[in-house]
């Protein structure tokens, strides 16, 4: 009898409730009870049969109460929560429907009291509904694969509303490692091509049978044609080749049979979008009289890009009028032709890969953002379908601070306003938890749904629901870190290291204090202590990769400061840097996974060296008459990539760094530590190397100081292979004050790229030695 009357109690107050509320909105739910019915389609498609489910679940999260769930071959319930285009929705509507300009993924959330309508198309249109339903007028947050919060409400009240939305992009793709997962893709509207999107999430739009990028050679292999028809591919200095070449795009066979694969593929894939057909990643574009002639006249080698493909994408509309054929405006193709247009079913896809990312585009003064602008604003002139490839991560650093977040908007306004129609978000992808991953993930997604939201409430509310009482000291070190790029002189790249100019040592010791700040405030609560122990590791890191000296301590023998054991403080860092990657799962720190498990390798080597002899001076306790540089003191960019470390016996310490030919960057470093150096002393700098020549003649390697600060460089040195002796020899560099913001660096000789090749199979570099005054 007491249940009941508590029971009878609820129902009054319910009902109560709802009177009082028919003014306001709809009263969805109170007391864990609710008069709504969720009614779907009865052919509903399995997005709607599962955004019924979704709407179902999270509203019992919520609220306690259970919503039933019906189909619209039933009478319409009294109070009616109608999902898609039910029999009913017309009628409740009052008007007639339009859902053309909603599109696939629009919706529109309306109430006619007491029904609230939820319309969208069955394909992720009316699952897009219930999330913004369940999100903007619920409370629902989905901030990372591994962490959302659902609200627990007395009551749920929906206010008197007629709200449509259209996404910004069609296509629209966070590409970071937790947006991979299908329910929080879902939640967050992506529809892009990796994420694991289902039936009941509505698929996606997504390349078809394989052909994503860089898909000349997949399409045509030279292993297949070359040897019978070498004129298939590029003419380079009046020969045909297929080393780091493309095809020839004006020869009518190429042409058929390129066509002929695509329409096979996509006949294998028909209910694939975008079928892509690319040059490859390289240079090396054909330069037969025929090319010739149309790049010239196009003022681009974009000119023959265009002419192929519209070719192709005339072809494919005959037989597949809705898919789209995707190619590159990317490297030497990047600057539009002059007269020539795509079709309506080509979709030029251009990548920001040389910019800077420290401010919009648009607003930046660098000239390769520039130059950018340049281009998509005149592709944007001739096509109103752009695909871009953006980049927000570090690559080389995952987990270095990266403060990009002040272009995110503007650039995705920026693309909006130019044609783009599908925007790929390079992120950290292979691993989780790099530096603010669910943060950007997360924004982006918003973006690429709104791109004119308000970004300071997103702020707030990501940092509010993923940190929780923590939020404070993190959003502190946040803005401050974005800060030090907003001068016009500071470049962000997408390779920078955390040695880059602007921070500064008292940032990053400021910065491990709001951390720990951080940490203390939620280690009570595991899941948002989990949440910012991850986010502090681009801290940690950054302190590593700048720990003065690198890593080593130093010992006076016999005048020359030598490195010794790890710094006890530095050990405690590297420690608890390995202890949190291992608890986060994180299997790449840069996108190279070589320099991963070297990075780890060599950390966990260092470990073994152990502390510093008692007698060993600390770093700054003495000047150094001779300082030796051991090539585990240097820093190696993009590792794996550029070079590796090994073991080498000829090496003075029994290891070097490896550096291969395929490239001439300053790719290794080791940046001054002044507090060991007699102030405004002159040194001298000499490199130990050892050269792996081949038949060619060239250039071995260079090698020089450079400050950052102050622009000025010093020796440069470039010798020749053929003054090049084998094993390792001494080479004399430059003499130098050393400073604050100069680094030493070596890399292998310069060659012509697309051209010539590297003089080298390889570069050693074993140690620097700094010597004062002009002594050897």
């Amino acid at each position: 009898m007491v249940r009941l009357c508590h029971a009878f109690i609820g129902l009054l107050m319910l009902i109560d409730s709802a009177v009082l509320a028919e003014e306001s909105g709809l009263l969805l739910a109170a007391h864990s009870a609710s008069q709504f019915t969720i009614v779907r389609p009865a052919a509903a498609s399995p997005s709607q049969v599962y955004a019924a489910e979704e709407l179902q679940r999270f509203a019992k999260q919520m609220t306690g109460a259970e919503l039933p769930i019906i189909t619209d071959d039933q009478a319409l319930p009294a109070k009616a929560i109608l999902l898609g285009v039910t029999r009913h929705t017309e009628t409740v509507l009052g008007e007639p429907l339009d859902l053309s300009k909603l599109g696939d993924d629009g919706l529109r959330i309306v109430t006619r009291a007491p029904h609230l309508l939820i319309i969208g198309s069955p394909v992720r249109g009316t699952l897009y509904g219930v999330y913004e339903l369940l999100e903007k007028y619920g409370g629902c947050r989905w901030y990372a694969k591994h962490h959302h919060v659902v609200p627990k409400l007395d009551s749920w009240m929906i206010p008197q509303l007629d709200e449509i939305q259209v996404p910004a992009f069609p296509m629209r793709e966070p590409f970071w490692w937790g947006m991979f997962d299908g329910d929080f893709a879902a939640r967050c509207k992506v529809n892009g091509h990796r994420p694991e999107l289902h039936e009941r999430h509505g698929g996606k739009i997504r390349f078809g049978a394989g052909l994503f990028v860089h898909t000349f050679y997949p399409l045509m292999p030279p292993s297949e044609f070359f040897a019978e028809h070498p004129e298939y591919y590029s003419a380079r200095n009046g020969k045909r080749t297929t080393e780091h070449a493309q095809l020839c795009l004006t020869n009518p066979d190429v042409v058929r049979i390129v066509t002929e694969r695509v329409l096979a593929r996509i006949r294998q894939d028909p209910q694939a979008k975008l079928f892509s057909v690319s040059q490859n990643d390289w240079g090396g574009w054909c330069q037969c009289p025929n090319c010739r002639e149309i790049d010239q006249r196009e003022g681009s080698p974009s000119g023959t890009m265009i002419h192929f493909v519209n070719q192709v994408a005339e072809a494919v509309e005959k037989e597949f009028p809705d898919v789209w054929i995707e190619t590159l405006a990317y490297q030497y193709t990047r600057h539009p032709p002059k007269t020539l247009k795509p079709r309506h079913n080509v979709v030029p896809r251009l990548c920001t890969i040389e910019c800077d990312f420290s401010a919009p585009l648009n607003v930046s003064t660098y000239e390769q953002n520039r130059k950018f602008v340049e281009d998509i604003e005149g592709w944007s002139a001739i096509t109103d379908k752009l695909y871009v490839w953006d980049y927000t991560t570090n690559f080389g650093h995952y987990l270095c601070p990266h403060p990009n977040f002040g272009c995110l908007q503007g650039n995705v306004q920026f693309f909006r306003d130019n044609h783009v129609v599908g925007l790929f978000e390079q992120g950290a992808y292979q691993a989780p938890h790099a530096e603010f991953a669910e943060l950007r993930a997360w924004i982006l997604a918003k973006l690429l749904w709104n791109a004119d939201q308000d970004v300071e409430r997103l702020y707030q509310d990501f940092f509010r629901g993923y940190y929780g009482p923590a939020a404070q000291p993190i959003r502190q070190y946040f803005d401050e870190l974005q800060a030090l790029v907003k001068p016009d002189e500071h470049v962000l790249q997408i390779w920078y290291p955390p040695t880059s100019p602007y921070y500064t040592d008292a940032f990053f010791d400021r910065a491990a204090r709001l951390w720990a700040e951080a940490e203390a405030m939620v280690k009570d609560d595991p899941a948002l202590s989990y949440n910012v122990r991850m986010s502090a590791l681009p801290v940690i890191y950054a302190r590593l990769e700048r720990w003065p000296a690198t890593t080593l301590a130093l010992e006076d023998r016999d005048g020359v400061l030598t490195p010794v054991g790890i710094a006890p403080e530095y050990a405690a860092l590297a420690r608890e840097f390995l202890d949190r990657i291992a608890e986060g799962g994180i299997t790449y720190i840069s996108e190279s996974h070589v320099r991963h498990t070297e990075y780890l390798a060599n950390l966990r080597k260092r470990l073994e060296d152990g502390p510093p002899t008692a007698q060993s001076p600390a770093v700054g306790q003495r000047r150094a008459d001779r300082l030796i540089v051991e090539d585990r003191m240097m820093s190696l960019g993009r590792q794996g990539e550029w070079g590796k470390r090994v073991s080498d016996d000829q090496a003075e310490d029994g290891s070097a760094i490896k550096l291969f030919n395929t490239h001439y960057e300053w790719c290794l470093q080791w940046h001054v530590n002044p507090t060991v150096f007699e102030p405004d002393t002159e040194y001298k700098l000499r490199v130990r190397v050892r050269v792996v020549k081949t038949e060619r003649e060239g250039n071995a390697f260079w090698a020089g100081i450079y400050d950052a600060a102050r622009k000025k460089g010093w020796g440069q040195i470039q010798p020749n292979t053929s003054a090049v002796q084998e094993g390792y020899q001494w080479y004399d560099v430059a003499t130098w004050t050393p400073q604050a913001d100069q680094y030493l660096w070596i890399g292998p000789g310069p060659f012509t790229k697309g051209v010539g090749q590297s003089a080298v199979e390889a570069v050693y570099v074993d140690r620097f030695e700094l010597t004062r005054g002009n002594d050897k």
